[in-house]
């Protein structure tokens, strides 16, 4: 089958779309600068997708909505065994079901995770650029210890260095990792994996991997997850079907914990899956291998064509390809403009909305935005002519 990632959904106005990225609310206009927001706004600040999801995964749930009753609900072996196939089929990582725990949303996950295995007032370390991880980090009382990457015109490696004094602090006792990286795009190299392994578990640092952008990459690059690399000593992996298949709503989370030291600390449900929930993740790693190939196929050349016109239009924006993920990191530090006039530029004249930089880099990231591409090529080909007017 073909999918049709051109089609234009509307996520404003058809009944039943309940968007956060495209609602009409006090917070949405203050990020556009205005009362009112303009009707003609572009969004690409939340990493959620533009494209309906694949349509045997709304036919499974279409059939799970005609069952009628929608009860507590007891996650079945038909799930467990779907994770394990993909992981096994994708990525050549065996797992067994019972390695696999289920939680509500990455973040309650995160949290979960970092309650259970370190103490109140312990350092959690986390590389900087981001994604937003302080607020599950402080709000239970542990202690965000960021370290600045290096950065090299756009590609991003790791300050070993840094990180591991971070590390021989016996206060700081867990580290997060992103495979692929949210928002730099880097799809962490073997030996780079292993060298963040060697350094944790010599400085007996627990690893949480966020890998929830795992299945988006670029045509010429391998993901290979943590645990595959090193083995699961000291390894919790986060992953899940919700970035994958824009599923983020029904907030599916699965848990992958090879370790019997840490498994045990852990349990083995984090949260009550939803039927949606369960029907959705069965569905998606069973039934849409194609679709999923057909959207990273289109992202490319999405991501290929908003770098080429920031390259040849808006050369003083950096902008590096990502290797995975459909997350742009763009660098405006060169165009000359205060933080105050890019955002009266951008969102003010363009009416486009960029997650802002300084949340996931500070104190260094004012004038970096973030930019998700995963939707109609139309909307970028509008969003990029509004950039190139009201920026060069």
């Amino acid at each position: 089958m073909k999918y049709n990632f051109d089609e234009i959904v509307d996520r404003v106005h058809e009944d039943g779309s309940y968007s956060s990225k495209w609602s009409n609310n006090e917070r949405m206009a203050k990020m556009f600068l205005t009362d009112k927001l303009p009707e003609d706004r572009l969004v690409f600040f939340l990493a959620d997708m533009d494209f309906r999801c694949p349509p045997e995964l709304t036919a499974s749930l279409v059939k799970e909505a005609q069952h009628g009753v929608f009860g507590y609900s007891s996650v079945p072996e038909e799930y467990y065994q779907a994770v394990c196939r993909w992981m096994r089929d994708r990525f050549g990582m065996e797992v067994k079901p019972e390695e696999i725990s289920t939680a509500r949303g990455a973040h309650s996950a995160i949290v979960n995770a970092i309650q259970k295995l370190t103490k109140p007032g312990d350092g959690v370390i986390v590389p900087r650029p981001t994604y937003y991880y302080s607020d599950d980090v402080m709000s239970i009382g542990r202690h965000y210890c960021g370290f600045q990457m290096k950065n090299d015109n756009g590609y991003y490696t790791y300050d070993w260095e840094a990180f591991e004094a971070l590390c021989k602090e016996p206060q700081n006792t867990m580290a997060i990792f992103q495979q692929p990286h949210n928002p730099t795009g880097r799809a962490w190299t073997d030996d780079e994996i292993r060298r963040f392994a060697s350094i944790c578990r010599e400085n007996n640092v627990i690893m949480l991997c966020d890998d929830v952008h795992m299945d988006i990459k670029r045509k010429d690059v391998e993901i290979h997850p943590f645990i595959k690399v090193v083995g699961p000593e000291g390894i919790v992996m986060i992953t899940g079907i919700n970035k994958t298949f824009n599923l983020a709503g029904l907030a599916v989370t699965n848990v992958i914990i090879q370790d019997p030291a840490i498994r045990e600390k852990m349990g083995h449900s984090w949260g009550g899956m939803s039927p949606f929930g369960i029907r959705a993740c069965i569905s998606a790693y069973t039934e849409c291998d194609d679709w999923l190939d057909q959207l990273n196929d289109y992202l490319d050349d999405n991501i290929d064509y908003v770098v080429d016109r920031f390259h040849k239009e808006l050369p003083k924006v950096k902008v590096w390809k990502p290797e995975g993920t459909y997350i742009l990191w763009l660098d405006f530090t060169d165009c000359g403009f205060t933080n105050e006039e890019l955002d009266q530029r951008i969102a003010g004249q363009a009416h486009i909305g960029f997650s802002d930089g300084a949340g996931l880099e500070p104190p260094a990231g004012t004038l970096f935005r973030r930019m998700c591409v995963p939707c109609p090529r139309s909307m970028l080909v509008d969003a990029m002519d509004r950039l190139v007017k009201v920026l060069s």
